[in-house]
């Protein structure tokens, strides 16, 4: 059992997140449960790591910075909601939730960033989190059909994406993401030339 206390992590996140950012919670769990199985792993972990990934998105950045030093994460995510939610999301359910599945802890903490080395678990919580059903976007059903047969090509293909999207904005780009981009970029460079 992943959460021995389930109807508590429940409402929590019912009680945080607002209406939007519920459904897309449960369209992660959804496309997350659809790829386990399409890839052979355990679809219990996928469906709990993508309905969960969130449960910190909609807290405020002071709350935030407050659970980042409470948790002793790194100070580098102080004041920066778009990437402290998911270490934060990973604290909260080790520490008030009881989970210690190292797994489907670092598939909610790696959702926003990827990393080198991610399992499979992890690279499908975090293509998941991009093309779940109530997303919109162009390229969506072209991604969510490449999915099911070359995860691997539709990661890239939305690292890339975050990875404009971020320069683009000015923003500083996570060490993590270039990292997994490159991480997954040279494997698939590797099955070409098997």
């Amino acid at each position: 059992m992943i959460c021995t206390n389930k109807d508590k992590l429940e409402a929590f996140m019912l009680h945080n997140l607002k209406e939007k950012r519920y459904r897309h919670s449960l369209g992660v769990e959804k496309m997350s449960t659809f790829l386990a199985e399409c890839y052979g792993i355990d679809a219990d972990k996928a469906s709990f790591a993508g309905r969960y990934h969130d449960i910190a998105k909609c807290f405020s950045d002071e709350f935030l910075n407050r659970l980042i030093r409470e948790f002793a994460i790194s100070d580098e995510y102080m004041n920066n909601q778009a990437l402290a939610h998911s270490k934060v999301a990973e604290a909260l359910l080790k520490y008030e939730f009881n989970v210690e599945d190292e797994d489907v802890l670092a598939a909610v903490s790696g959702h926003t960033t990827g990393r080198k080395g991610m399992s499979l678990l992890e690279e499908i919580v975090y293509v998941s989190d991009a093309i779940e059903e109530n997303r919109d976007y162009p390229e969506l059903k072209t991604l969510q059909n490449q999915a099911k047969t070359d995860l691997d090509g539709a990661c890239l293909f939305i690292m890339d994406y975050t990875i404009d999207l971020v320069q683009k904005k000015g923003r500083c780009l996570d060490k993590d993401t270039i990292e997994a981009r490159e991480y997954i970029n040279d494997r698939i460079s590797r099955r070409e030339y098997d």
